[in-house]
């Protein structure tokens, strides 16, 4: 008998999924490190044939496929060690860093659409997520962290306050 090519698609993803599970800690990394190799020698040309692949992929998707991958990823982010959190913030710091401008402008501008295509519930949520994401980061800051956020924020008010125009800077209270 014959499979439609969803019905293949579904039998191959139980497949991997039942391999995954059945596979030690030692096949996962060695796994990781093969793909890791192979991206990296990868041309740029075969690198953004695969980011088009994927937004394609994600723009095709369901409404339910996203809800099942924003699970999947909550439940693997929660079942990571505090080590395995710190090597991917540094993973991230050490990408952005790498960015050209073009690219930090490029995700600026996904992020904006993204926030102007949400519906009024969504911005809330998003709102209370920030805020309750920036409460815990607050509370998890030393004294010094502290301190040093307080100097970048006055710094950057100056900046702001000296590029305003005359009609700006009346209708703000004057900086310290």
């Amino acid at each position: 008998m014959k499979l439609s090519p969803e019905e293949r698609k579904e039998r191959i993803k139980e497949y991997n999924k039942r391999r995954y599970q059945n596979m030690t800690e030692e096949q996962r990394e060695e796994i990781k490190g093969y793909n890791k190799r192979r991206y990296q020698n990868m041309t740029e040309e075969q690198k953004e044939e695969i980011k088009g692949y994927n937004k394609r992929r994600l723009q095709n998707m369901t409404d339910e496929q996203r809800e099942e991958i924003k699970g999947y990823n909550k439940r693997r982010l929660q079942n990571m060690t505090d080590e395995q959190k710190e090597e991917i913030k540094e993973y991230n710091k050490r990408r952005y860093q790498n960015m050209t401008e073009e690219q930090r402008e490029e995700i600026k501008g996904y992020n904006k659409r993204r926030l102007q295509n949400m519906t009024d519930e969504q911005k809330e949520e998003h709102i209370e997520k920030t805020k309750e994401y920036n409460k815990r980061r607050y509370q998890n800051m030393t004294e010094e962290q502290k301190e040093k956020r307080k100097e970048k924020r006055n710094e950057y008010n100056k900046r702001r306050y000296q590029n305003m125009t005359e009609e700006q800077k009346n209708k703000t209270i004057t900086p310290h």
